[in-house]
């Protein structure tokens, strides 16, 4: 077990809360995964948080999407140390003590640690490594610092998002902090639609990502985002239907990916003149553009290599899963303006 005495001496900063997602997941089985059976993930992780904080699953371990032979785990801590998106100057003394911290654990080395290593991409972590007897290949932890939990009594108010606006930050720097909104967005939809989630996951797993392991590729969020808009505007929300016509629309839309332009207003509203200001210069930017419906800075589709995506999405739609007799499935049908149009109110999601 980790010594979590050890760890709160060296580690000076309080934790309000921690919440665990796996970010990385290889087979289309909604069972529990590798990670999910590690003791380090069931209770002893847990074990450095100060008394009186609670850890949370989120992504695909809290949202009902997690797959087989999961190798990578995200952590979330929530810092008491932040007290407004624009107090992070000290976050870079803060992942190198947390790297110190996580070096000197007895607890850590008796789970066989192997690297650990500074994450820099839209947000900075710190990640490790862990290998024991009891697993057949070793599992990455990604421990990502953020601001305080925004949503401790349902969802935030429009003075937050006016204050991560005002921040004037790099896009996405805080979307660590929006981590239970991201997770509630998916959670409570039908399970027929997480099995869709799954299946698309699978596929870019396999197909695309471990094709093209030097790639920048999209993160599987945007993949999620993508399909949840295909089934809420595709079948107009509805509980019922065919996996197959769910997974070639998904591919058919990753054909159009120059001209995706999809957002949601669950979170952020567009009665704050501030918000709708931002987020319509937001959907004026370069395409694809696909919104965080938690973090209204963060265009998940930025940056990436969605042209690979949209060869691969080609070739499947070539294959017998996406055939029904020798003929093409067809997919469900979504007006080009629909996902085209920058002020479109998107379709409304799970509250």
């Amino acid at each position: 077990m980790i010594e979590s005495h050890t760890l709160r001496r060296a580690w000076p900063y309080r934790f309000n809360s921690v919440h665990c997602a796996p970010a990385a997941e290889n087979s289309f089985q909604g069972e529990e995964s590798q990670a999910s059976q590690t003791p380090l993930v069931s209770s002893p992780l847990w074990s450095f948080i100060p008394e009186g904080a609670g850890g949370q699953q989120v992504g695909s371990f809290g949202n009902g999407t997690v797959l087989r032979d999961s190798t990578e785990v995200e952590l979330v801590a929530f810092l008491s140390c932040f007290r407004s998106f624009r107090e992070t100057e000290d976050l870079d003394n803060m992942l190198d003590q947390l790297s110190k911290t996580l070096c000197s654990c007895q607890g850590l080395l008796a789970f066989d640690l192997k690297d650990v290593w500074l994450v820099e991409e839209v947000f900075r972590a710190i990640a490790f490594t862990i290998w024991t007897k009891n697993l057949e290949e070793p599992i990455t932890f990604t421990i990502m610092p953020a601001y305080r939990d925004l949503v401790p009594h349902g969802g935030p108010s429009a003075e937050v998002y006016v204050d991560l606006i005002d921040a004037r930050k790099p896009p996405g720097n805080f979307s660590p902090s929006f981590a239970k909104l991201q997770r509630s967005f998916v959670k409570h939809r039908p399970a027929k639609l997480k099995s869709l989630l799954r299946l698309v996951k699978h596929w870019y797993l396999k197909y695309v990502k471990a094709r093209c392991p030097i790639a920048k590729l999209p993160p599987l969020y945007a993949l999620e985002l993508l399909t949840i808009y295909a089934w809420e505007v595709g079948t107009k929300a509805h509980e019922r239907f065919h996996l197959d016509r769910g997974l070639v629309t998904v591919m058919c839309l990753l054909q159009e990916y120059q001209s995706l332009c999809i957002y949601w207003t669950n979170y952020y509203k567009f009665q704050n003149p501030i918000i709708e200001d931002f987020v319509r210069e937001q959907l004026k930017k370069e395409r694809p553009i696909i919104l965080d419906p938690a973090d209204p800075t963060y265009n998940v589709a930025y940056g990436y290599r969605w042209d690979i995506v949209s060869q691969r999405a080609r070739q499947c739609l070539k294959q017998r899963c996406c055939h029904n007799n020798k003929s093409p499935v067809p997919p469900w049908y979504i007006k080009p303006s629909h996902y085209t149009a920058c002020f479109r109110v998107s379709a409304k999601g799970c509250d």
